[in-house]
This record gives C-alpha cells, sequence and structure tokens, in this order.
C-alpha cells in the first residue's frame, strides 16, 4: 500500500492507494495548523489505521505548501505547525518507516509525470493556480528542486515593465514575502479577486468572476485580459529558462477552458521570435494530483522512476 497526504492550511487529505495505484481510502479532515503534536498524532493515526484495515504496512510521502531546507527544516509561513519542524525526521520516528515530504507544486507535477498530462516528457514544468502561485521543475524524469528548493516558483518573478507598459492600469501589490509587484499578486487566484476589485468591482472569487466573464459581463473581460496576459508573461520566464516541453495548470481555475487557447496565443509576445511552444495542458488527474504525487514520492526513495 501507498500513503499520500496533501496538507495544507486549513484541511489534509489522506489517500491510500493499492499497488496498482487505484485509490482504496480517502479521508479529508481539518488540519491542526497550530498544534504540531496534535498534527504528528493524527496522521499517525491515519497511516495505522489504514496499515490495520489493510493488512499491511503501507509507505507515506506529504506534500505541504513550502520548502524544506537542506537542514531537514520546514519553512511553511501558512502552516505555523510545522514551520521550523524536522517533520520527515519526526515523522519516520513517530511510524517507524522511511518517509517522504515536499512541496504541493512538486507531488501535483510528479503525478502528471506519472501516467498523467506530463508522462514521457523529458522536460515539464507544473504549475498550480490557487490562492497563490507553485510551479515544478522535472527534468529527464527527476525533479528538480534547485540549492534552496525554490526551483520552479515563478510566482515570484516581478511583473515585466512591458506589461506595465502595455496595461498602465494594473496594481502594485505588495506580495505575502515581503516584496512589490510578484506575479502571485495578480496571477493568482486571489490575485484575481484583487484585480476585480481594482478594476472596480466588488470582492469576488476567481470562479465568480470566470462566470461573470462567461456572460460578458465587460469589467470580468476587462479583468480576465489583464489577468491571461500576465499569465502568460509569467509562464514566459519559465519557457525562456527551462525551454519545457509541455506545461501542466492545475487548480481550481486550471479548468477554465480559455487558458488553452489564449496563453498559447499570447506567449509568443512575450518569447524570443520563432520559439516553438510547449504543449499546455491542464492536469489528467485534477484536484488529486497533489495526494497523488505525494504518495508516488516513495518511487524514487525506492530507486524507481516508474509505476511498473
Amino acid at each position: 500500500m501507498h500513503y499520500g497526504v496533501d496538507l495544507g492550511g486549513t484541511k489534509l487529505l489522506f489517500t491510500a492507494y493499492d499497488t496498482d495505484w487505484q485509490p482504496c481510502e480517502r479521508q479529508q479532515l481539518p488540519t491542526p495548523a497550530n498544534d504540531y503534536d496534535a498534527l504528528l498524532t493524527l496522521l499517525a493515526r491515519l497511516v495505522n489505521d489504514a496499515d490495520t484495515r489493510f493488512g499491511q504496512r503501507g509507505s507515506l510521502g506529504l506534500g505541504f505548501p513550502g520548502i524544506v531546507t537542506e537542514a531537514g527544516r520546514v519553512v511553511a509561513a501558512n502552516l505555523p505547525a510545522i514551520h521550523g519542524r524536522l517533520l520527515t525526521q519526526d515523522l519516520t520516528e513517530r511510524l517507524t518507516r522511511p518517509v517522504v515530504v515536499d512541496n504541493d507544486a512538486n507531488c501535483f507535477l510528479w503525478s502528471e509525470l506519472h501516467g498523467g498530462a506530463a508522462d514521457g516528457a523529458s522536460c515539464a514544468f507544473g504549475v498550480t493556480i490557487g490562492t497563490g502561485i507553485g510551479g515544478a521543475v522535472c527534468c529527464r524524469g527527476a525533479l528538480h528542486r534547485g540549492a534552496n528548493g525554490v526551483a520552479g516558483e515563478i510566482g515570484h518573478v516581478p511583473l515585466p515593465v512591458t506589461l506595465l507598459l502595455k496595461y498602465p492600469d494594473l496594481p502594485m501589490l505588495r506580495c505575502g514575502c515581503g516584496r512589490l509587484a510578484c506575479s502571485e499578486t495578480l496571477a493568482s487566484g486571489s490575485g484575481l479577486t484583487r484585480l476585480y476589485q481594482h478594476l472596480g468591482g466588488e470582492r469576488l472569487s476567481g470562479e465568480q468572476i470566470v462566470a461573470r466573464y462567461q456572460d460578458k459581463e465587460p469589467r470580468a473581460q476587462a479583468c480576465i485580459d489583464r489577468w491571461l496576459e500576465v499569465l502568460a508573461a509569467m509562464l514566459a520566464a519559465a519557457v525562456s529558462t527551462l525551454d519545457p516541453h509541455v506545461v501542466v495548470l492545475g487548480g481550481g481555475l486550471a479548468r477554465f477552458e480559455p487558458l488553452y487557447h489564449e496563453l498559447p496565443r499570447r506567449l509568443p509576445g512575450h518569447l524570443l521570435p520563432g520559439v516553438t511552444l510547449p504543449a499546455i495542458r491542464g492536469a489528467r488527474h485534477g484536484a488529486d494530483a497533489g495526494v497523488r504525487g505525494a504518495a508516488l514520492l516513495t518511487l524514487a526513495m525506492n530507486g524507481k522512476d516508474s509505476l511498473s
């Protein structure tokens, strides 16, 4: 058995997969976001109860919004319970088995590389469009995390001057990282909400703004036009740096169909002339890509690179 955990700021998803990587059990529970011992106890209970039900000890992978430093400590501003903790070491000791912990965007892309939208790609880039922007890089069948674990974090690439010249009304917002005008301040789902408000609208979710765009509301159309251009400029930074064969989009807003014809139309304006565009695809495993990828992390731990 293989267990995956997708750990978020408000909820966690635990899924058990059999040896054919078919889901056998799925539980969603509130995250003890401020109590580290309570979180470890909850995870241990989920794993040990699953062991008992399935009659065997399962492997465990966990994804979360943050990074693990070279020293093994977690950096997770939105999860105070684990911030600064030796989560991998503590879970390994509590569960008496190897545990793999990684960034949730890495888990997302890892899932899509195994029987997903990036299967077979030599170089792939994954982007999750949620409250923030997550990014992940895979080359030659291996995740590339970089020296600091921040490879692929294109949400913190600043908005380019060319974009600000095209849309002088774009707001220059302070990012959660402390810097000004990071791409994710407008490219994320919460950024779309801010952009709509900046253009004079009320506070709506990204999905509500998309619905108004589909109803041809002028303000929503102006907002989505700017949002798509921000996304294109942000993705162009990754394409110019990595030159991936495929870009996989995840998160709730990745279901917005115009992304898949508008981004290829807009990307060339931010790239060198003549560059062949990567394929841009939606995640095949949808909302389960992150937890599935977390479970799949144990493949690399066991020296495997495929599901077979």
